[in-house]
């Protein structure tokens, strides 16, 4: 019996073995002129570095694959080339990784994860899309130092996604809403900076049982917005909203102004 376990523990550390021989390095554009054509012929597991340059290409991401730049987010930059397509779109697949690029163009998303699980995003800058980051039916992915500005509509949204970790993260002057939570539940959001952005900074609608934890939140429409949403904990989170601090001071300079005029015509009549 014990030469039996013996072997079967023997059988498994070799296959891990060759498991871990098996994984590849490949680098764009030396092996692959295109980051979706390394992505077709890499197998699970893998690790696609890719070279600063600027590569117009929609990517689709069905296996567990690493995918980092050289040369950070500045010097790598992914524009889709379809653009009512997501620039990246990680579909029906668990422990993606994605590092160090720029993702633009897209009239609908820059990253979409669906269904996808304990993946990684980070340092990526996702600008001008429809919306940044968008997370759909995905459980415990990582998201850290992280920009999400200047889209469309949201900077970062999960629908059903739960046990998600998004900390660190940039999420400015977005022309809707900052990061929006919907029948989201369980997520840690801490030390995100969402500024800047038309509307909410931070919403959670029918979202229950998150963290929200040393955010600042400043200069938008409004700070966070609750609706529908129970047992989530906030704590230590700066809020400044925009309309609400600016709007008294504009109106106390215009009364100073009118004040003036009506002074001077007064004494000139």
């Amino acid at each position: 019996m014990l030469t039996k376990y013996l072997c079967m523990f023997f059988l498994g550390l070799m296959l891990l073995v060759i498991s871990n021989l098996q994984a590849a390095t490949i680098h764009v554009p030396d092996n692959y002129k295109t980051i979706q054509e390394a992505v077709k012929n890499a197998s699970p597991r893998d690790t696609i570095i890719v070279h600063e340059g600027y590569y117009t290409e929609n990517i689709i991401i069905t296996k567990p694959l690493t995918i980092e730049s050289t040369k950070g987010s500045d010097a790598s930059i992914i524009h889709a080339a379809v653009q009512n397509e997501p620039v990246l779109k990680i579909n029906n697949v668990n422990e993606v990784s994605i590092s160090g690029f720029t993702v633009t163009g897209s009239q609908s998303a820059g990253i979409y994860l669906y269904n996808s699980h304990n993946g990684q995003l980070r340092g990526n800058k996702v600008v001008n899309n429809g919306s940044g980051i968008v997370l759909i039916s995905s459980n415990n992915n990582t998201f850290v130092n992280n920009t999400a500005n200047l889209n469309e509509q949201y900077g970062i949204y999960l629908e059903l996604s739960n046990n998600n970790i998004l900390e660190k993260n940039i999420v400015n002057s977005n022309k809707d809403k900052g990061i929006f939570l919907s029948s989201s539940s369980y997520n840690e959001l801490i030390n995100n900076n969402v500024n800047l952005n038309a509307w909410n900074g931070i919403t959670l609608w029918s979202s229950h049982n998150n963290l929200l934890k040393d955010n600042n939140i400043l200069r938008n429409r409004y700070g966070i917005v609750l609706s529908d949403s129970n047992n989530n904990i906030l704590t230590n989170n700066s809020t400044w909203s925009n309309i609400y601090a600016i709007l008294p001071i504009v109106l106390i300079y215009i009364g100073i102004l009118l004040y003036l005029v009506q002074k001077h015509l007064l004494r000139f009549i």
